[in-house]
């Protein structure tokens, strides 16, 4: 065991390493209230808890350093020892602003007793306090502690459970006592083996005056202690179990079949093989350098450009101000420098967004790469790839979409993370043969990535404000050309003011009123605010301008109250909802921690990203570094996602009882993909009917009982050409506690019900624009075959929706 001076040497060893010149606050650039006037906000590191039983935990040498994840820079660290023996709580304040908080290693937990025995009054040392290690100035293993001199830590009792029961003098850092017989009560404490659930690293905002939460989750034995008590509440919850949690097999990781951002994962793609790629692919022969570079010359104006046939800012002018759709745009920015270095991007995840596939299957959703750039000194630059998958069989539906969705599903039984990044770079650049079998072609072409479908979208702050973008790829005689497109579903900030004289103002506020019941869900997950193209914004800035609350007007306020009227929802909650939601910015920055009315508050972003660029240890059980997700994916995106890939494969995900997931419930038992199929958070498993390539749960076979933790086993699967369910009741992914018993492999477990035909989806024709068409006529497009997806993708959503 590690001593506790050698433990205690890790705070300075850190400090060395950070450099001392760092240890400053730093504020956010865009505070929210009065400008003039930063109120602190309060960060508070609980350090006990108390367990169902009684028991006492306390978190001991832990470290925890804060960083500005804006710049990068570190902030301060806080030390578990610093505070006094009785303090439950460790508390500092902060500039508003965003911030990430890590678990250091070198804690660890100690269970504290109480314990009565003799000892001196207390010295210059320190005073007596209640949970007090007397271990470690007591008398030896089971002694009595001595009321003269006070031993150093290292003298006295040992710290391996065999305690003295008396106290000591001092409990500071070798802190002596005094001469003297009166006793006293102090805590005794042993440590007891721990393991950290949660990720290290956490990330918070403060505003200013606000209580805060960040989680960090640890298993002690068969108790799990949940540290979310304060006011940035990093407190304590105690739930104890009689075993000590080991994730079960075939549990369904999120961050291998949703987002992939293991470092030796996304290294096997660059961002110049991506526009190869796009490039080349579909029988295109155009020039993937030129196509990165029309996107970064598109922040200069032409006369500072480096290309001469490149769409510039400032080639709109409305009332001698640049413009794009008629909005305000911002020229000749420093991101114009990354013309010139494709090469120092580099990905940070591979993203599946099935999410976004239309219910009728019109197309598949978006595959997606995530890249960043630091190389403009102290700027941060991204760039991300948004594929629009098309449904190679149109004529099954959203069916068609399912090779899709297994192919991702198998990621989950990769554990080489190498081996899943070439997986996944050869289908992004190549195609997979599997997915080639189904009729899937590469994820990067270029009409994947233009009109009615997909996008490339910027978002960076090398300087400020910080600024979102968004491009289309159109034709350009026999190259491909990056044209500068509004920005989808953000729509400009002054619209929601009917007393400014925008041309575009009042059919906007209609188009906003029509769009009211995409927002009445209180499930985050699913709100969407798809407007009329003619409504969106050049660029979605982080300057307040699209934070359509602080610029309601009255007339309009007015309007919205009256078509909110009996939902619970105010005006100020729907437009908290719009800017989630709808506005890139919000969803990005500006909307974290909004309350949206209904006990819904907006997640947390990482700091203007979903995905950070600065790569920490992946946690959860898997090896190595990760760039990580963001709290808004983790807590509440990610897990919506799942239940879409459950409907589209019509089995049940099993998510992961040590990591905070839920029992994965029963999968209906009848019904097409789009109705039947689902399963609920919790309970198990109704008649487990196998499910044809039809999508229907017939009753044949039946399934075992759910496992611990809402592990489950399924019941047989059918095929159209099967006579009932084959491998019935075979264990399905998870732990399940017992197979079911029904069918076999040749589907003797019941008559097969008669499949009905799969709904055919629309038949959409995606081609590549011309480049001088007007981007009003290509927006027009856009909406046209966007209105062919139907209503809702399977997450719920409007299926016109684009992130």
């Amino acid at each position: 065991m590690i001593s506790f001076k050698q433990r205690w040497w890790s705070r300075f060893a850190f400090a060395a390493s950070v450099g001392m010149a760092q240890l400053m606050a730093c504020s956010s650039d865009h505070p929210r209230g009065d400008a003039n006037v930063q109120r602190l906000g309060t960060l508070g590191l609980a350090l006990e808890a108390t367990a169902q039983s009684g028991a006492v935990y306390r978190l001991r040498n832990a470290v925890f350093a804060v960083t500005d994840v804006h710049t990068g820079k570190f902030v301060q660290f806080l030390f578990s020892e610093d505070a006094p023996a009785s303090a439950r709580e460790l508390k500092t304040s902060f500039q508003p602003g965003n911030y990430s908080i890590a678990l250091q290693d070198g804690w660890f937990i100690e269970r504290v007793s109480s314990g009565t025995g003799s000892g001196g009054v207390t010295g210059v040392g320190g005073t007596f306090t209640t949970g007090g290690s007397a271990g470690k100035g007591g008398g030896g293993k089971g002694g009595t502690g001595t009321g003269a001199v006070a031993g150093t830590f290292a003298e006295g009792g040992a710290f391996e459970g065999d305690v003295g029961a008396g106290g000591s003098g001092a409990i500071g850092f070798g802190g002596e006592g005094n001469v003297g017989g009166s006793s006293g009560t102090v805590g005794t404490g042993s440590e007891v083996e721990a393991f950290l659930l949660s990720d290290a690293v956490q990330f918070f905002t403060i505003f200013g005056g606000d209580d805060e939460f960040v989680d960090f989750l640890f298993q002690i034995g068969g108790q799990v202690v949940d540290f979310n008590h304060g006011t940035l509440h990093v407190g304590i919850d105690v739930i104890e179990d009689p075993s000590v949690c080991q994730t079960p097999p075939g549990v369904t990781d999120p961050k291998r079949v949703l987002l992939e951002s293991n470092v030796d994962a996304v290294q096997n793609i660059a961002l110049s093989d991506v526009f190869a790629a796009i490039a080349n692919n579909g029988g295109m022969a155009a020039d993937p350098d030129l196509i990165y570079q029309q996107i970064y010359d598109s922040y200069a104006s032409a006369k500072n450009a480096v290309l001469t046939d490149a769409v510039h800012c400032g080639d709109e002018m409305t009332n001698g101000v640049p413009t794009l759709n008629g909005f305000p745009i911002d020229c000749d920015r420093i991101e114009h420098n990354h013309v010139s270095d494709e090469q120092k991007f580099f990905a940070t995840a591979f993203v599946n967004r099935m999410d976004l596939a239309p219910e009728n299957g019109a197309h598949c959703g978006q595959q997606r790469v995530v890249f960043a750039n630091r190389s403009n000194a102290g700027g941060r630059a991204f760039m991300i790839v948004e594929a629009q998958i098309p449904n190679p069989h149109p004529e099954l539906g959203i069916q068609g979409c399912a090779p899709l969705a297994q192919f991702w599903l198998d990621q989950n039984d990769m554990a080489d993370p190498v081996a899943r990044g070439a997986r996944l770079a050869q289908a992004f650049l190549f195609g997979d043969a599997g997915l080639a079998d189904a009729g899937f072609g590469p994820f990067l072409t270029a009409t994947n990535l233009t009109v009615g479908s997909g996008q490339i979208r910027t978002n960076q702050f090398d300087q400020g404000p910080w600024t979102l973008r968004e491009f289309k790829l159109a034709l350009d005689g026999q190259n491909i050309k990056a044209v500068p497109f509004p920005v989808s579903e953000a729509p400009n900030g002054q619209l929601w003011n009917d007393a400014i004289n925008l041309p575009q103002g009042p059919a906007c506020r209609q188009s906003f009123l029509d769009a009211v019941d995409q927002l009445l869900t209180n499930d985050p997950s699913a709100m969407s605010f798809v407007v009329d193209s003619s409504c969106n914004d050049a660029e979605s800035r982080n300057d307040f301008s699209q934070f359509y609350d602080g610029q309601l007007g009255d007339g309009f306020r007015a309007q919205l109250e009256q078509r909110l009227a009996g939902t619970g929802l105010n005006a100020d909650d729907l437009a908290n909802r719009a800017d989630f939601a709808g506005s890139c910015i919000g969803c990005h920055n500006e909307a974290n921690g909004l309350f949206l009315g209904n006990g819904v508050q907006a997640p947390f972003s990482n700091d203007f990203v979903q995905v950070l660029e600065f790569a920490t240890q992946c946690g959860n059980n898997d090896p190595g570094q990760c760039f990580q997700p963001s709290p808004a994916l983790t807590q509440v995106f990610l897990p919506s996602r799942l239940q879409v890939m459950s409907k589209i494969l019509g089995v049940a995900v099993v998510t992961d009882p040590c990591n905070g997931g839920g029992s994965g419930g029963s999968p209906g038992a009848g019904g097409s993909f789009s109705t039947g199929g689902s399963f609920s958070t919790g309970g198990s498993f109704s008649t487990g009917g196998s499910f044809s390539s039809g999508g229907s749960f017939s009753t044949g076979g039946a399934a075992g009982r759910s496992g611990v933790g809402g592990s489950m086993v399924f019941g047989g699967a059918g095929t159209a050409q099967s006579s009932g369910g084959r491998s019935g009741g075979s264990a399905g992914r998870g732990m399940g506690a017992a197979p079911g018993t029904g069918g076999t492999d040749i589907g003797s477990a019941g008559a097969p019900e008669e499949v009905p035909a799969p709904t055919p989806a629309p038949q959409i024709d995606i081609t590549l624009p011309s480049a001088d068409e007007p981007v009003e006529q290509m927006q027009s497009d856009d909406e046209r075959i966007r209105d062919q997806y139907g209503d809702k993708t399977l997450s719920g959503r409007s299926a016109r929706v684009t992130h």
